[in-house]
């Protein structure tokens, strides 16, 4: 879905490259605030062929309920958490909500989604501002089928992980009617909204970026976590630099769809097109290796401005379709890239996931690590970015943290005027296949 070559022929030399728009698949609708996928409720085939929304697999392994950890641990800067083992406590209870008002003071609501209202929080005690995320479980149960779960997933991924470039879980607290989630405020928005606001971005910039991301996937993957839905929009900035020194803060989120490989292989067909790796595609077991596919995506992305390759497979690609549609060759526009750069796309965009780079070896890498890149070399994508349909909106959109902690919200109406909106972001899910 959603994406459209941008140019037919190739630039001189290019031996008629294809590039592909940068549409990244929206929700319609809303979403929740973490940044979890919505999905309607699967009804019947026929139905399913002609919804937008194809639905998601209920992982049988992962039916669990979360474990009350009713511990009251004093909050401390988030980067200080993430070097020590905090685990976010889980409150459970008819005293839950007490308990969550006696440490937080809710403010101003940031945004009302279809299954959540997101609210800035305040630590009573440090004066430290926080998102709360308060979900309706009724709400939940009767219009999203497998949406409870996926929460739950969410919750158990982020409790475990503690990493500088993973937004940080603080505290969950849990009635009968509700679900409040208390996590860092993301006000920065998405990645590559600020890239094309900016303007500008050079090659050593978009490695020290992409170096952050692939150091949280390494420890993701050392944790046997799996994301299987790395894609941009689930890039979030902590808050937008105040100039070109000050370095980015990134957090991947979502972890909706995430999983705790306790075997080394997986089967489950879920994720985003466009970032689903071959074997994915095949419905053939896969590792830890569609992650860095993904990544691989994400960087070609922030250096070119389009995507890789078209995503349009709507039936299960054979192994010839395979190889004669992934391969990996660069717009004209991009022909100032480093050859380091290259070298990092060919390993990680290798559709064989056995010689795929791994995360540490990515993060190994030259051209990750700054060794070898091109300083100062100016790169084309903020602009072709900027042309895409799905972007241009983003672009254009004001003020810059329009999206908050994975949700986007329009405009209120006391700054933008009572008749401004801004279309929500849509998904294409895909589901498991029997085969």
């Amino acid at each position: 879905m959603g994406a459209q070559q941008s140019h037919a022929n190739g630039g001189a030399g290019s031996g008629g490259c294809p590039c592909f728009v940068l549409s990244p698949p929206f929700k319609n609708g809303g979403g929740d605030l973490l940044g979890s996928p919505i999905p309607d409720t699967p009804r019947g085939p026929q139905d399913r062929r002609s919804s937008k929304y194809i639905g998601l697999e209920k992982e049988v392994e992962s039916q669990r309920k979360l474990k009350a950890n009713n511990r009251h641990i004093k909050t401390q800067d988030t980067l200080d958490m993430a070097e020590s083992q905090y685990q976010a406590p889980i409150h459970e209870g008819a005293d839950a909500e007490v308990a969550l008002y006696d440490k937080y003071q809710l403010m101003e609501v940031l945004g009302v989604g279809s299954t959540s209202t997101c609210h800035r929080c305040v630590d009573k005690e440090t004066g430290i501002h926080y998102a709360c995320k308060i979900i309706d479980k009724q709400v939940i149960e009767d219009r999203f089928q497998g949406m409870m779960e996926q929460f739950h997933t969410e919750i158990e991924a982020l409790r475990n992980l503690q990493h500088p470039n993973i937004i940080q879980l603080l505290d969950v607290y849990i009635t009968e009617e509700k679900i409040f989630i208390v996590m860092e405020l993301m006000e920065g928005g998405e990645l590559f909204d600020y890239v094309v606001q900016k303007g500008t971005l050079t090659e050593d910039e978009a490695a020290s970026i992409v170096r952050k991301v692939t150091s949280a996937l390494v420890y993701m993957h050392s944790k046997n976590i799996v994301h299987r839905d790395l894609k941009p929009e689930n890039l979030l900035l902590r808050r937008v630099p105040n100039n070109d020194k000050e370095p980015v803060e990134i957090k991947i989120i979502d972890f909706g769809l995430s999983k705790c490989m306790q075997e080394p292989v997986a089967r489950s067909f879920l994720g985003t097109r466009g970032y689903l790796a071959p074997e994915m595609l095949q419905r053939r077991d896969y590792t830890k290796a569609v992650d860095t596919w993904a990544l691989g995506v994400i960087v070609f992305v922030l250096l070119c401005g389009c995507l890789p390759f078209d995503d349009d497979s709507s039936t299960v690609p054979s192994d010839d379709l395979v190889r004669s549609k992934f391969v990996l060759r660069f717009p004209r526009w991009a022909k100032n890239l480093s050859q380091s750069s290259k070298d990092l796309l060919s390993h990680l965009l290798d559709t064989n996931p056995a010689r795929r780079y791994t995360a540490e070896q990515a993060l190994e890498h030259p051209w990750v690590t700054g060794k070898e890149v091109k300083k100062g070399n100016l790169l084309a994508s903020p602009g072709r970015i900027k042309k895409s349909p799905a972007l241009r909106k983003a672009a254009n959109r004001t003020p810059q943290s329009s999206r908050v902690n994975g949700k986007y919200y329009p405009p209120s109406r006391q700054t933008q005027g009572a008749n401004h909106t801004v279309s929500p972001p849509q998904r294409v899910m895909v589901r498991k296949t029997s085969i």
